[in-house]
């Protein structure tokens, strides 16, 4: 019985077309390694809590979210080489391929040393209590060494990260989520040894989040550009800003379009702890991680068709894409239904998965069904567009976007000042559905004229 099971999921996974198979293969492997990594999350979230209790990881969260800023600075780079190297190796040219990494490489190095010295002259005149609005003066000398951390930390992962990108230019995102996965378990042994060893302390946290990944990211480049990538390997000698000027100016497009996205996830934390405290940060940082598992799911299923799309539109291969888009989209429907399981459970869910392990009863998250609801519809939403909007950037067809994202980046504050105070904290979460409702509605119709071949003026640009 066994065998035949193994047989029918070997035939599947090896039926259809080889992109076809290659992104199967990628879901499947992508599913058994982004599973570990929910997994460590999940541990990761109550041991941290328990470590240095609701309030420092508020902070903590606050201030991580604050360093994420910083991948503004890519201006979309990453993801203009992405589309670019997989056109490259779809045409099998290796020499401009390792011209697109190389530049790539060199331009963020440069983009992260400008940034690293703009902090040395800013940082010294900024009062981070005074910012952060709600967090008590004691913790002063802990923040002030976090941000330095964190800060650190970012600018390695800033340059580091690009690796995913050329892997996901590969059409292998499992790889990416291995590597993913080792950094949060390195994280996770880091802050079980902190809770056995070292009293709290945000500082000691702030070294085990930042650099375990940076430990990984590190030594997956070495090796892998070493072995699989090693035509692609980064050198001095291939900078060439000739074809950096290519990747530029698909990657300013992204850069744009994305922009809104990285404004609502980043702000959000920040918002939060200036309005309600950062003991409510952790409440919806607990509520989110919950409700994004899906999120996560459709994440694994749709990271390989971006490279898919990109490689099927070069081909004119529109069946392929139709039937794909349909797939994609019925399974985002099938998720509705399990977020509002998942919704009703909540409660449930967060007694067993947090608050049964606090070992200090006054350290207990208190979260409200109010704001349950308002994370799920708010993760429900990314759920759709990142269904439809995928397919859109492997396509590069990003100029609809290009102008939602900046309607989007104007409407978001006066929304979050309008819900907010109607609803307060639920309002705020609540801010950027309202904000994406246009999007929702057009980024379909856009994918739909696209993959019939249909699509003209505005939609086909």
């Amino acid at each position: 019985m066994t065998a035949g099971i193994k047989e029918k999921i070997t035939d599947y996974l090896n039926r259809g077309c080889e992109r076809t198979v290659l992104a199967k293969k990628n879901i499947a492997a992508s599913f058994a390694v982004k599973g570990l990594t929910l997994l460590i999350s999940f541990i990761l979230i109550p041991m941290t809590i328990n470590y240095v209790n609701p309030e420092r990881n508020g902070i903590w969260l606050t201030l991580y979210s604050l360093a994420f800023w910083l991948n503004m600075f890519d201006i979309g780079l990453g993801n203009g080489m992405k589309n670019r190297l997989a056109e490259a190796r779809a045409q099998g040219n290796d020499l401009l391929a390792r011209k697109y990494v190389s530049s790539a490489y060199a331009i963020l190095g440069l983009i992260c040393l400008g940034v690293a010295l703009l902090f040395c002259l800013v940082n010294p005149f900024l009062d981070w209590i005074k910012i952060l609005k709600t967090v008590p003066a004691v913790y002063a000398g802990e923040v002030s060494a976090l941000i330095r951390i964190i800060f650190i930390s970012f600018c390695l992962t800033f340059i580091l990260n690009l690796l995913k990108q050329v892997i996901a230019a590969d059409q292998r995102p499992a790889i990416a989520s291995f590597i993913d996965m080792l950094g949060q378990l390195l994280t996770l042994a880091g802050i079980f040894i902190l809770t056995k060893t070292v009293p709290p302390s945000l500082v000691s946290l702030g070294w085990v989040t930042g650099f375990a990944p940076v430990a990984v990211l590190l030594v997956a480049g070495i090796v892998l550009f070493n072995t699989r990538y090693r035509a692609w390997r980064p050198s001095f000698r291939f900078v060439d800003f000739r074809v950096a000027g290519n990747m530029m100016n698909l990657g300013v497009k992204f850069f744009i379009a994305t922009c809104s996205s990285l404004l609502v996830m980043q702000s959000l934390p920040i918002l939060i702890q200036r309005i309600a405290g950062p003991v409510e940060v952790t409440g919806f940082n607990v509520a989110f991680k919950i409700f994004s598992v899906a999120l996560n799911i459709v994440g694994i299923i749709i990271l390989p068709y971006w490279s898919s799309f990109t490689d099927a539109y070069a081909q004119n291969d529109y069946e392929w894409m139709r039937k794909n888009v349909r797939r994609l989209q019925q399974f985002f429907l099938s998720l509705l239904a399990v977020q509002v399981i998942v919704l009703v459970l909540s409660p449930v869910i967060y007694y067993l998965w947090i608050n049964y392990w606090i070992k200090d009863s006054s350290n207990a998250l208190d979260i409200s069904f109010g704001v349950s609801a308002s994370v799920c519809l708010f993760v429900c939403t990314l759920c759709w567009l990142n269904t439809c909007v995928y397919p859109l950037n492997g396509i590069g067809k990003v100029q609809l976007q290009v102008y939602s994202s900046i309607a989007e980046i104007l409407l978001f504050i006066p929304a979050v000042w309008y819900f907010g105070k109607m609803w307060g904290m639920v309002g705020v979460i609540l801010s950027p559905v309202a904000v994406y409702f246009p999007r929702m509605i057009w980024s379909p119709v856009q994918l739909r004229k696209l993959i019939r071949n249909e699509a003209a003026g505005i939609w086909n640009r």
